[in-house]
């Protein structure tokens, strides 16, 4: 493994700036776009196909998380086949597919082939973030400046994909709804084959089967990566901040509606932190050049879980609720970037296996998480939930923060 023989600036040092062609960073920016934003396409569309098609409440469940299943056994077996392979090449593969499977739903209109298309879009999808990320450390060096400009333009994303999705389904019905998820399955398609090509030699030669069967020894190199302290604190920050969002993907919008907040009001809230990430992701660069990048980072997912902890504490009143979520929204965007570069920089040429490596972690919370909130919900009640499983997540961050205070100087 070669994850030791590269740079270690880390949470610190930022380094040189490189500068990229503008083609590049487009090309770049557009996967990652793309390939995080169709989520929120997805969130919109899959429910209300899956209703269209009469899927009980559990199966709509099944529906939806089954999409992350086939990333969080395969992020490590891709993210080192984008490191042994070519970051671009392994990403057309998946954006073929990406292109393809939105126009199957409305023509295979059954329940078994609309988890088997889900499986298969959330792959596509999820490599296409992951190899953008890849790319900010492999040809950016992990910029911040980079790494930011890549979180704010998937924030433009995340506002248009549910805003297009919705108008298409209401205005053209679900062939509508599955043109919008098609668009952007052939945009990331376009915005992989625009980028540049490798010239190691290394990532061109012909491939032969046994390139892409997983491999127990990436498997192996990954978990000693977790040796590596800028990256376990990656890890772990990204564990914390994805136990916050999924908090708040289960039942933010669910005690909303217990309070007799209309859609729209509630369509208010979640805008606001989206429009507020704008700011926290372009602030990343300035802000690491004043401060810590780590103590930014740890700051950053605290802020966001305890934003989602303290709703039932606000007692309905709607400024309120608008600026914690204005502020949730800022500091999850905030860690992103910081999370890029960190990982980046720690990671050296493996830098697909250690994105691979936060993208297991990150699905295996967003699956849990839900779960074991509904569980906790039952027993104790939906506020009483916020304060339960918030206080646990916030208490893991006070002990992240404890354990990088007492590291010696220059670890991270």
């Amino acid at each position: 493994m070669s994850g030791h023989d590269g740079p270690r600036a880390g949470a610190e040092g930022q380094g040189e700036e490189i500068a990229i062609p503008l083609g590049t960073q487009l090309a770049v920016y557009a996967t990652g776009t793309f390939g995080n934003s169709v989520n929120n396409v997805v969130t919109v569309l899959l429910p209300l196909w899956s209703i269209h098609l009469g899927a009980s409440p559990l199966m709509i469940g099944v529906i939806l998380g089954v999409r992350h299943l086939p990333t969080m056994v395969f992020s490590i077996h891709g993210g080192a086949l984008m490191d042994r392979l070519g970051t671009r090449r392994v990403l057309i593969w998946f954006a073929v597919i990406g292109a393809m499977t939105p126009f199957l739903f409305p023509i295979m209109p059954w329940l078994w082939a609309v988890v088997v298309l889900q499986m298969l879009g959330g792959i596509s999808s999820s490599f296409g973030w992951m190899g953008a990320q890849a790319l900010v450390g492999q040809m950016m060096r992990g910029s911040a400046r980079y790494a930011g400009r890549l979180s704010f333009s998937v924030r433009v994303g995340h506002l248009a994909a549910p805003l297009l999705t919705g108008l298409a389904w209401d205005f053209l019905g679900p062939w509508g709804g599955f043109m919008v998820l098609g668009v952007w399955g052939v945009a990331m398609l376009v915005a992989t084959l625009a980028l540049p090509k490798g010239d190691d030699p290394e990532i061109r030669k012909p491939l032969g089967a046994a390139d892409l069967l997983p491999r127990r020894d990436d498997y192996a190199d990954a978990l000693r990566m977790m040796a590596i302290p800028a990256i376990l604190l990656v890890v772990m920050a990204s564990t914390l901040r994805m136990s916050g969002a999924g908090m708040h993907g289960s039942f933010y919008v669910v005690y909303l509606e217990g309070i007799d907040l209309t859609g729209t009001l509630i369509g208010v809230l979640l805008a606001a932190g989206s429009l507020v990430g704008f700011a926290g992701a372009i602030s990343v660069a300035p802000l690491v050049r004043r401060f810590s990048a780590t103590w930014l980072l740890i700051g950053a997912v605290t802020g966001g879980v305890l934003c989602v902890t303290v709703t039932p504490l606000l007692g309905g009143i709607f400024l309120a609720l608008l600026l914690v979520a204005a502020v949730r929204g800022g500091a999850m965007a905030l860690a992103q970037p910081l999370m890029i570069s960190i990982l980046a920089r720690a990671a050296g040429r493996d830098q697909g296996m250690v994105v691979g490596i936060r993208s297991t972690a990150n699905r295996l919370v967003s699956f849990a998480v839900p779960i074991i909130m509904g569980a906790v919900v039952e027993l104790v009640g939906l506020e009483n939930g916020f304060y339960v499983v918030g206080g646990v997540v916030l208490a893991l961050c006070g002990a992240v923060a404890v354990h990088v205070r007492r590291m010696p100087p220059g670890v991270l």
